[in-house]
């Protein structure tokens, strides 16, 4: 990506008119702030004032005055921490009547039912995807540390079952197995009945759905109150019952216009450019006699841009004496092979395929595909073309031909797939021939299951427990032309051999500190179901140096998350202890650790790093904490890519 015509999708938003205004305040009371926000929404903005504990109103629209007894005039040009909570009001006031509002912080409205992303003769109205906008008032930095107000605008497709459940079983469609939801009335009438996920629907009687697997009070609730939850498995369901024969290519069809106007760049742009417009006619008002100006989305070429930084590709080593290297790893591995090649056992792998048996024929040439190589395929400008994928897995990584049995599983069931696993590994044990690798088919829509039914987890849980790694490939994958298969077999090909413990690369590091460790701390919420009660583990995931040496040993079995500081301390101990004993650490070296964590970091984590390097006789430790959000509102636009044609 190029940094020189980026365009961020956030519009810098200032305040036109006259900014005096007369706001009243009270004594800070929890329940008191939350009675007038229910009471006064429509008329009035409010905000706790943690500095002197008060309770801050401001009327916002014309002949609302304070609600308070005591009173001041402020200069709301100013006042910079009100202007967030004003804006979100400005909004709320700007689309009611005219769009549904799903929720008012971040404030969230539905596209027009008039385009629906998914169509067809034979599909109720109340099949729906729709456009769903979202805008997020933000103080953002500039790149010269100024900072700046706006709003941030994005927009994703929301799927949507309208239609009642008794609706549902007039129609002969059966609820059973899915979750419900009950519309609650909102807190503030601007906006759409509330959806509530309150269960998985076990069975029916007179008009009644029992539910297992809900919420608190929600063991029995009425067909004609209740509604399908719109996960992705659900939805596609409840089409191919509804147009059986023709789902496939009408979903399918669906998928590409969304892609089209809501996921590619220009359609994402195009809506978000109009939404911007849109506001601007709208003339939103802060407070009487006080506007909001909203500005063209920043571009990389504004002062008011975000700080960016090119970082230069790392030098990868491709073989211990350091003398074959590259920046781009695809084209060093071709030329050098593998870092380990030497060394990596074993050279011919025992491989196992595990798919539903309706997609034996298809995965079976997208394994020999992935093994052999796609030479016949090139991609690249007119005139440049080169085949990507030509070495296939094998060749690539230095590997003889592979030994490979398929096993099928009847269905798309956790049930179906596990019995294929036990064949898998019955198979290793009666020919004394454990696999080294499975390759194992999903379906996008297993995202959507629960873990206790999710072919994929289970999957993966009983062979990773028999020392088999596992790399898994959507059924959607092998359905892509061959010009963008090619991508994503290098992507397979790679991260299945670094799963067989072999080591691509090293990186070219030079070090700054004596030692450094980079160290991996994960988490995953187990759970019978959505609703039910579940457990947090977590554990140390990888563990690995500088110059990315992995010390795949010293991951830990996951802990629940109360015994998750005594879990640190140890693994830290140990790894540290076995590290320096390798390397010759001495007491006085400097030393420094870094935790990629699936959390913010807080004080319980820095205890136990303490309590490891009180334990190890070290004098110089430093330490970081690295949490990548896994979520968040900001989309950047490439002006300069042309992307891929249509």
């Amino acid at each position: 990506m190029s940094v020189s015509n980026l365009l961020l999708n956030f519009s810098p938003v200032t305040l036109n008119g006259e900014g005096k205004h007369t706001v009243g305040f009270r004594a800070f009371d929890a329940e008191v702030l939350s009675e007038l926000r229910r009471t006064f929404s429509e008329t009035h903005v409010f905000r706790a004032n943690r500095e002197d504990d008060t309770i801050i109103d401001i009327p916002t629209v014309a002949g609302a005055e304070p609600l308070s007894d005591k009173t001041e005039t402020i200069d709301l040009h100013n006042e910079w921490r009100y202007w967030p909570a004003l804006l979100n009001a400005a909004l709320l006031r700007a689309f009611a009547g005219k769009r549904e509002i799903l929720r008012d912080y971040p404030v969230e409205v539905l596209g027009s039912e008039k385009r629906n992303f998914i169509t067809h003769p034979d599909l109720p109205d109340w099949v729906q995807k729709r456009s769903l906008l979202q805008f997020t008032p933000r103080t953002l930095f500039s790149g010269g540390g100024k900072p700046v107000f706006g709003l941030l605008c994005d927009v994703r497709v929301r799927d949507l079952l309208l239609a009642s459940c008794a609706d549902l079983l007039k129609l002969g469609l059966t609820p059973i197995g899915h979750y419900v939801l009950v519309d609650e009335v909102p807190r503030d009438m601007r906006l759409a009945p509330r959806s509530i996920l309150v269960g998985r629907v076990r069975d029916i009687a007179d008009g009644i759905l029992r539910l297992d697997d809900c919420r608190e009070g929600y063991d029995e609730v009425a067909a004609v109150d209740a509604r399908l939850s719109a996960d992705i498995a659900t939805f596609n369901a409840v089409v191919r019952q509804l147009i059986p024969g023709q789902a496939e290519r009408v979903l399918a069809a669906s998928k590409t216009e969304c892609a089209s106007a809501i996921h590619c760049g220009p359609g994402r742009l195009g809506t978000l450019t109009k939404a911007l417009e849109f506001l601007r006619g709208e003339a939103l008002e802060a407070a009487p006699g006080l506007s909001f100006k909203f500005g063209d989305f920043i571009g990389s070429k504004s002062a008011l841009f975000p700080s960016t930084e090119v970082i230069k590709r790392p030098a990868l080593l491709f073989n211990p004496a350091g003398t074959h290297s590259d920046t781009w790893n695809e084209r060093g591995i071709k030329n050098y092979g593998p870092y380990d090649q030497r060394s990596f056992t074993p050279k011919r792998l025992n491989v196992a395929v595990i798919c539903q048996a309706r997609y034996e024929g298809q995965v079976e040439a997208f394994v020999a595909k992935f093994l052999d190589g796609m030479p016949e395929v090139k991609t690249g400008q007119r005139g440049k073309e080169t085949a990507r994928y030509a070495d296939g897995f094998l060749r690539r990584f230095q590997l003889e031909r592979a030994n490979v049995r398929t096993f099928t599983s009847p269905d798309a069931t956790m049930a179906g797939y596990k019995d294929a696993c036990l064949r898998v590994l019955e198979h290793a044990a009666n020919e004394n021939a454990p696999f080294d690798l499975a390759l194992v088919q999903i379906e996008e829509e297993f995202k959507s299951l629960p873990g206790a039914t999710n072919p994929y987890y289970g999957t993966k849980a009983l062979l990773l427990k028999n020392h088999v790694a596992v790399q898994s490939f959507r059924l959607e994958t092998i359905e892509v032309a061959a010009k963008d298969l090619v991508f994503t077999m290098n992507q397979i090909s790679l991260a299945s051999y670094a799963k067989l413990g072999g080591r691509p690369w090293l990186l070219n590091a030079d070090l700054t500190v004596g030692h450094e460790l980079i160290i991996g701390v994960g988490s995953h919420y187990a759970s019978e179901g959505r609703l039910g009660g579940g457990k947090r583990h977590v554990g140390i995931t990888t563990v690995f140096s500088s110059d990315g040496t992995y010390h795949l040993s010293e991951r830990t079995n996951a802990v629940a998350y109360d015994e998750y500081t005594g879990a640190l301390t140890e693994t830290l101990t140990r790894t540290i202890n076995r590290v320096r004993e390798v390397d010759n650490w001495r007491s006085s070296d400097r030393v420094r650790l870094i935790f990629h964590m699936f959390k913010p970091a807080r004080d319980l984590e820095a205890e136990a790093i303490k309590n490891a390097v009180a334990a190890l006789d070290l004098s110089n430790v430093v330490y970081a904490f690295l949490h990548v959000a896994p979520s968040h509102p900001f989309v950047i636009f490439d002006l300069d890519h042309k992307g891929l044609p249509q």
